[in-house]
Parts: structure tokens; sequence; C-alpha cells
């Protein structure tokens, strides 16, 4: 090829000449292509620092982001230090915040100075304190430094990530962390993309759900040769556990018009709920027979009320046998698959279709950190694709199989989440993995040791992860009296929430209480200072109680 530059002045021909020259030498010496290196040296030195320059808008000023990203990041690391100086959850009424915000948005920018100022003073006091060391109500939404700088690099080069195209880099490094976390969470091979599988990191657990039962949905449809227009539509089933409530939203937004509840048991000689896959075979086959379709089944691994483990070999295998899509929820407790003392959770997957796992919750990543694995993915992509239009359409793969996400989901534009798992993992490795698992789990079994320490409390179900469930528990007591206690026991606690914050459940009409290890902040003295708090409370409510029965029995 050959170029021609036409220049009005010495001294800009002079600049041109020598990087001209300078470009056909190394293209000489080295081979690198020449059009190339005209990209790159077509203007001259100064003339491209001054455009640089001009590129720093007010709408991304360099020179602001790093002094206010500097001074934030020690706002944030000054303010973590500091949170157990703060009540768990904030003591104040609804609409409190709103009050303290101007009616009407400012017409001209603010200074960070005051946003930053305000975001301390207002903002931070009056939020519940998820990193807290003694936030035990929830399931964990963990976040780590390791996260927390990913986001940084993250939100500074934003990329919707909609095909491969749009950011190649995105793309195959999800793909990349998922094969990762399938391999160290001890997944069958076929969940991976370099097998029949693979996977993608969702919004929620509800999300990735929804998605399941949309794919199922539609294989099964196009199995029985259905239509939208078809009345068969209205036969299709889904099967849960009453403690899935979760998998109601997802599977109501898809119009499934029938859903079975298998009911949990409760025994009372082991204080625990029970499941019984027969209940499966039996609620499919008299669909069956009645003409149904069953074409889907929610299976839990870790419950949110009690962190129950539906048999889960049993049930898919039913399923399985009956022509239906499996999908496992093991937001939370699947995480502790990486440590091999939960090896009774992975052999349980063969014929598991769909798996879920949520990073945000037990793995340090933050949120969105839904990792959503299938088995088969070009049969669920098959579920979701149309036709691009031509401006969608990657070039140069060059045969190779590049994953679009905005084919496994509902929308276009795909957060690059990949990022923050990809650091959390490079940072602390598996073992740093398993060492936050083993640390929970432990503190909770201490938990566990406290509350059997005293007769007065009753331990529900098996602590197996960082949750312990348990009530005040008398035989003298019926279940609705029982339940009134521990809901007064509970209003008690929560009346100060700087010794900790806890939540309740009701599972078959049985009122208890929720404790969860919450973060990897969490030391023994936290919880040896809300069980000094706890027994301060149910003193005080049994004190009242027995004050009130015997001013009763005198009238």
């Amino acid at each position: 090829s050959v170029y021609f530059f036409f220049f009005n002045d010495t001294a800009t021909t002079e600049i041109y000449t020598e990087q001209i020259v300078g470009s056909v030498r190394c293209v000489q010496e080295t081979g690198i292509n020449a059009e190339y290196m005209g990209i790159i040296n077509h203007k001259p030195r100064t003339q491209i620092q001054n455009l640089s320059m001009d590129r720093h808008t007010k709408f991304y000023d360099l020179q602001e982001l790093e002094t206010y990203g500097n001074q934030m990041i020690k706002l944030v690391c000054d303010l973590y230090q500091k949170q157990d100086q703060y009540p768990v959850h904030p003591n104040i009424k609804p609409g409190s915040v709103r009050q303290q915000l101007p009616e009407h948005p400012p017409q001209q920018g603010e200074s960070f100075e005051d946003i930053i100022k305000d975001t301390e003073k207002l903002i931070f006091p009056n939020m519940t304190h998820w990193q807290h060391p003694k936030l035990f109500g929830y399931y964990p939404a963990t976040i780590s430094h390791a996260a927390v700088i990913a986001d940084i690099f993250n939100n500074g080069f934003l990329s919707p990530g909609i095909t491969w195209y749009c950011c190649p880099a995105a793309a195959e490094l999800e793909n990349h962390v998922m094969d990762w976390a399938a391999e160290f969470l001890h997944l069958p091979e076929c969940f991976k993309f370099s097998s029949t599988g693979g996977g993608q990191i969702c919004t929620t657990t509800c999300d990735a759900i929804m998605l399941t039962v949309h794919a199922s949905k539609q294989l099964k449809m196009k199995e029985h040769g259905i239509t939208n227009a078809d009345p068969r539509i209205t036969k299709l089933v889904a099967y849960i556990s009453d403690m899935g409530y979760h998998f109601e939203k997802p599977i109501r937004m898809k119009d499934i018009p029938h859903v079975r509840k298998i009911p949990y048991k409760w025994n009372p000689e082991k204080a625990d709920f029970e499941l019984d896959p027969e209940d499966y075979r039996r609620a499919i086959e008299q669909d069956i027979k009645d003409g149904l379709i069953p074409f889907w089944v929610g299976i839990n691994m870790g419950t949110t009320s009690t962190c129950q483990v539906d048999p889960i070999a049993e049930i898919s295998a039913i399923c399985k046998a009956n022509g239906l899509f499996v999908c496992v929820d093991a937001a939370y407790l699947g995480a502790a698959q990486v440590c091999e003392e939960y090896e009774y959770l992975w052999k349980q997957l063969d014929n598991v279709d769909y798996y879920i796992v949520n990073f945000a919750k037990w793995m340090l990543s933050g949120l969105n950190g839904t990792m959503f694995w299938v088995k088969n993915r070009h049969e669920y992509i098959s579920t979701f694709m149309a036709e691009d239009p031509e401006y969608l359409r990657s070039l140069n793969v060059d045969g190779y199989e590049i994953v679009n996400y905005k084919d496994w989901q509902s929308g276009q534009g795909h957060r690059f989440a990949a990022l923050r798992v990809w650091y959390v993992i490079r940072k602390f490795g598996v073992e740093g993995l398993q060492e936050n698992i083993r640390n929970v789990v432990s503190l909770s079994k201490y938990f566990e040791s406290l509350l059997r320490s005293d007769k007065r409390f009753q331990i529900i179900g098996t602590v197996k992860s960082g949750l312990v469930c348990y009530r005040y528990y008398s035989e003298d007591l019926d279940l609705a009296t029982s339940n009134a206690v521990n809901k007064q026991f509970l209003e008690k606690i929560e009346e100060d929430t700087s010794h900790g914050h806890i939540v309740s459940s009701v599972t078959q009409g049985i009122y208890f209480l929720r404790f969860v290890v919450n973060c990897h902040t969490t030391l023994k003295a936290d919880l040896d200072d809300f069980w000094a708090h706890s027994l301060k409370c149910i003193d005080e409510v049994l004190k009242i109680r027995n004050a009130t029965s015997e001013v009763v029995e005198k009238n």
C-alpha cells in the first residue's frame, strides 16, 4: 500500500516524516502491519496529548474521580471499622429518611464535599448494616475488599456485555470463572463449558429460577407440539415443597397454571421437619392420570426458613423418570460444596438439569453474584434465541463457539459480574473460600452449644451451616401460647439491636427464631454478647408473663 500525506506547515511535516520513517522501519524489521501502525502514528504526539486532554469532560472528570474516589475509599474503610458502634438496624420510622431530603432535585450540580458529607451523615446511620458482625437475622450478603476493588474497574469502564463482540473479555472471563466454580464446587462435568453445559451470573436467585421455568416450559411445549394458542398449555404442572416459597414468584410470572406444594411434616421426636420423596411420585402419577403435563420441579438445597435439604437424589430420580426438568436452588448452602465434608450434597446432582448458588451470600463476591449452571447449553439457549439484527452480529469468530449472554436471559445487557468473582477467587484461592465457610460453621456450632446449655430452648432441625433455628420451649405450653411467648421474646431482643439483630419464621404453624452467623468479621465475643442479651430478654418476658398469670388467677 502507498500512503500520501499533505501538510501546510514545516513543523508538522518534520514530525510526521519522523513518525512515518520510524513506522516503515518498524514494519521492515518486525513485519507489523503498516496500516495498523498508521492508525497509531498518524497524529503528532503533541496533538495526541491535546486531544486526550480535550476528552476530560465534566461528566468524567479524572481529577475529581481520583480525588473523591480516594476520599470515598477512606470513608468506607473508616465506617467499616466503626460498624459495631452502630445498632445493626436503625431505630427509625418509615419516611424519616425522605423527610431529610429536599423536595425537589437541584437545578445546578453540587460539590462532592456536600454529597459525601450527606452520605456519611444521612445514609450510613440509616442503613441496616449487612456487613455488621452482629447481623444475625438473614442469610448473608457478603462482600470483600477484592470484590470492591474489582467493581471500581468494572464501573470505570462500563460494558453492557450484550454479545461476545460487545466485550470479549467479559464474555470469556465469565465462561472461565463458571467452569472454575463448577470445578471447586464439585459439580458434574456436564455443567461445564468444556462439556455440554455452562452458565452465567444472574442478578438474583429468583431471576435464575424464572429462566429455568421458562426454558423447561418451552422445551416441554416443543416436545408435545403445544403452541401458545393450544389449550393444552393450561395443563402444565410444576412441583415444589411447601418450604420453597421463593419458587412461587417465578412460577407465577411464567403463568404456570398448576403448582403442587409437597408438604414437609414435623417430627416432634427429632424436633425436625421431614419430606417424603414418595409424595412427589404420587402427585406426579395422579396428575398424569388426570391428563395433566408435569414439566418442572424445584428442589431445595437449604431452605430459607430452616436450611432443610430436600432428598435431592430421590426426588430428582423420580422426576426424571417422568420427564420433568429438575432445578436445584442451592443459593445459600451450595457454597459449602467447596469443602470436602459436604460431599453428601454434590453426590446428589446426577439427575439435575439446572443448578443455582448465590456467591453473594457466602462467597464474598457481593451483588449480583447468582451463579447459574445448565446441563445442556444448546438446548437451553434455543428457548431464548431470536434472529439477530445486523448490528448484533459478531465478526471474526472463525468458527469459535462464542457465548452471547443476551441469548441466556430475558434482557439484552449483561453486567460484568465475573470480574468480581475472578478477583475473589484469585485473591483468596479455594483454600480461602473453604476457610470462610468453616469459620462460619464453627461459630454457629458454638452458638448451638450455648443453646443446648439451657434446657429452656429447643433447637429446630440439624445445624449444618451458619443457621441455627430455635425457640423457647416448655411442655406445659400449647402451640399457640408457645408461639406467643417466642414472638414476645423476639420483640424484646429487637428493642436493642446493638447486641444483635435476628428474625423469626413460621413453618407448619411453629413460630421460631433464626440466628445466622452472617459476616466474616463476627467473633465468639459477639455471640457471647448476644447470648447474654437473649437470656436477659427471655427472663423479662417470662417474668412479665408469670406476673400476668398471677393477676388473672387472683381475679
